[in-house]
């Protein structure tokens, strides 16, 4: 049995199957309920609404070659958020079989060294923005397959000894698919001539000559680069840019250049893959960290397995160890990776959203991690399990990621769910306003896509009839009143509005869509909230909202079937009532829940139930029902006082008067 397996994985499938199968364990379990997140949502939109070809106009002003990509891809496969996360899978493969076989041509006599750092590479943690798909896949992954497709040709060329005119004119094409199209890959030019130096090694012992012919085989790829680097810089500085400058002069500090060269190499070489330790530093039980860690198994003896049947590694030629190179070119590439958001004077940091500046670096992370393995291991069985666990490791921690990236999705929809049942329409112009809201990989500008699909599902024309702002990074404190205009450009659509007319919302991560007011939803009722949000809650009018219309319909390909009607849904039908003053269909309302045996997860859900039991009359549930929420959430003791002083007009509060002087008064 054992030599079956062992003739098995000595097979050509043996490598491109354990890639697939880490690929699967570290990003593709959860792919059935994943969705669109960051600029995925927009760009969906904008496929939707306007047609592939609009990319190219939307992305004019940022990288102008990248939206041609976009109109090609979105064209063949549309925009279903399912379509984009498998091929988000495919595209990994491609890059983990493109980088082995671009590095056993380079290291033929390395294989398994090789194969650590295409299975490294492949889990490598600090880039943890695989499921943004729609957005990267286009904008970094494809360029980068285009910029190693030629790297390979390049070193065909050389391994075969060839002069050939159409290779090279191949090698060159993708060479400049793969860097004008973005420039996250700018640096990593530096590579081919790292490989032509190591291929030209193995036959040239004079350094002089080595060098020579080096730079002899790598001109013509100089040339595109050079050029490359002049019309990236003068599009940054011209009018038609608008994004991120270039300030590299503002950089060169020796004391910046000393920090930058610390951080990045810590980062990208030695906390990225010891902080994947951090998800078994606690053990909590949980079902995600149980398959974590079946994850870490499997992955650890796949990558034991297949890593261990390769043969012995033989010396060449060369006078520098193998692992020299490994360590020198995995430096040079971390920080060649580094250069264009370095230069664009952007931090690197592993956490959303900066860790994307990391695709262009975890090459030469990888080569660095095994050029040091080697350098101090050696080959032996200690390397291999070390190898092996990290491997694991950083597969177990991916899947750990792609769990907040399905819940994140799971609470995007059931925002928009509740965003439908509390707001079945919304006048055209207004803006709807937010301190933040409890998602982590979509921020305003990406919600107010969303926000347009729902309630204008027959958007013609590029003026958006809706916008939807984070007062947090929107505002500044004086712009919080009325009559400030708001003026919105999008790449290619605008948004004209006003303060005065705007709906403030609020939502707790455990708690159901409010939508504030000055009367019933007021700054009482979001005790310690930002003064952002306190500035703006006398700015919502709620008179915005149609509650006499049915719930827009909503895009299952995007937000899924509606979701069972739990205690959210009540609590968003009571509020629509309420404004329309049907205190008696409130009360209904409380009552149906109980018996279904639904309640709020938080105290001040209570307070329109309470309300409408005190204006009809039923004063021992409103009052117990207030004794729940000060019991629940002291503070918001005078929320509740209110509440009763504003019925006191209609009906004898003496009990509840009693309740609030004994829990309210006293603390």
């Amino acid at each position: 049995m054992k030599e079956k397996i062992n003739r098995l994985l000595q097979k050509p499938f043996a490598v491109p199957a354990a890639l697939t199968l880490l690929i699967i364990l570290a990003y593709g379990l959860l792919t059935p309920w994943m969705g669109f997140y960051w600029d995925d949502l927009p760009f969906a939109w904008f496929l939707r609404f306007f047609g592939p070809a609009e990319f190219i106009a939307a992305f004019r002003p940022f990288r102008p070659l990248v939206g041609y990509i976009f109109t090609v891809t979105t064209a063949i496969f549309g925009g279903h958020p399912l379509t984009w996360q498998l091929l988000g899978l495919f595209v990994r493969l491609i890059l983990g079989l493109q980088v082995w076989s671009l590095l056993r041509k380079v290291f033929p006599t390395r294989e398994r060294s090789v194969l650590w750092v295409v299975l490294l590479f492949t889990v490598y943690p600090a880039y943890g923005q695989q499921w943004v798909a729609l957005t990267h896949i286009n904008q970094e992954l494809i360029p980068l397959i285009f910029l190693l497709s030629s790297f390979i040709v390049t070193v065909n060329l050389l391994r075969n000894n060839r002069n050939s005119k159409p290779q090279l004119a191949l090698a060159i094409l993708l060479q400049i698919l793969g860097l004008f199209s973005t420039e996250y890959f700018f640096g990593l030019e530096i590579l081919r001539f790292l490989f032509i130096l190591v291929i030209l090694s193995e036959s040239i012992a004079d350094k002089k000559e080595l060098f020579k012919k080096s730079i002899v085989q790598w001109l013509p790829y100089l040339i595109v680069w050079v050029v490359n680097a002049a019309w990236t810089y003068s599009y940054h500085r011209s009018d038609a840019y608008n994004s991120y400058q270039i300030s590299i002069l503002s950089l060169l500090s020796p004391l910046a250049l000393v920090n930058e060269f610390i951080t990045t190499l810590s980062l990208s070489g030695f906390v990225s893959w010891l902080g994947t330790f951090n998800i078994f530093a606690a053990v909590d039980g949980s079902a995600t960290q149980a398959i974590a860690f079946a994850i870490l198994v499997a992955a650890g003896l796949v990558t034991f397995s297949v890593t261990s049947n390769k043969g012995q590694e033989t010396s060449t030629g060369q006078t520098t160890p193998t692992y020299h190179w490994f360590i020198a070119i995995g430096i040079l590439t971390i920080f060649a990776g580094r250069l264009p958001s370095w230069a664009a004077g952007l931090p690197l940091k592993i956490e959303f959203d900066y860790d994307r500046f990391f695709v262009s670096i975890m090459l030469g992370a990888s080569l660095f991690i095994v050029g040091l393995a080697d350098l101090i291991l050696r080959e032996g069985r200690a390397k291999l399990v070390l190898l092996s666990l990290i491997i694991g490791m950083s597969t177990a921690y991916q899947f750990t990621v792609a769990n907040t990236y399905r819940r994140d999705w799971a609470n995007t929809q059931d925002l928009f769910w509740q965003m439908a049942w509390r707001i079945p329409a919304l006048k055209e112009g207004t803006a709807v306003l937010a301190y933040e809201l409890p998602l982590n990989y979509l921020s305003d500008y990406q919600l107010m896509s969303a926000l347009n699909w729902v309630y204008a599902p027959n958007l013609e024309g590029r003026e958006l009839p809706y916008a939807l702002q984070y007062l947090k990074t929107r505002f500044e404190a004086s712009e919080i009143k009325a009559n400030s205009p708001i003026e919105i450009t999008y790449r290619t659509v605008k948004f004209s509005g006003n303060t005065s007319q705007s709906v403030v919302i609020y939502k707790e991560a455990d708690g159901c869509l409010r939508v504030l007011d000055p009367v019933y939803n007021n700054a009482e009722t979001v005790p310690g909230a930002s003064f952002y949000l306190i500035d703006a809650i006398a700015l919502s009018d709620p008179s915005l909202i149609l509650t006499d219309t049915p719930a827009p319909e909503m895009d299952k390909s995007l937000f899924g079937s509606e979701p069972s009607h739990g205690w959210c849904y009540t609590y968003a039908k009571a509020e629509i009532v309420r404004q329309a003053g049907n205190w008696e269909e409130v009360v209904n309302l409380y009552k149906e829940a109980q018996k279904a045996e639904l309640s709020p997860a938080l105290p001040v859900e209570y307070l329109p139930f309470i309300e409408a039991f005190a204006r009809t009359g039923d004063m021992d549930t409103a009052v117990k029902l207030t004794e729940r929420t000060i019991k629940g959430q002291p503070a918001l003791c005078p929320a509740v006082n209110t509440l009763w002083n504003r019925v006191s007009g209609e009906t004898d509060i003496s009990e509840a008067e009693s309740l609030l002087q004994k829990e309210c008064i006293q603390k």
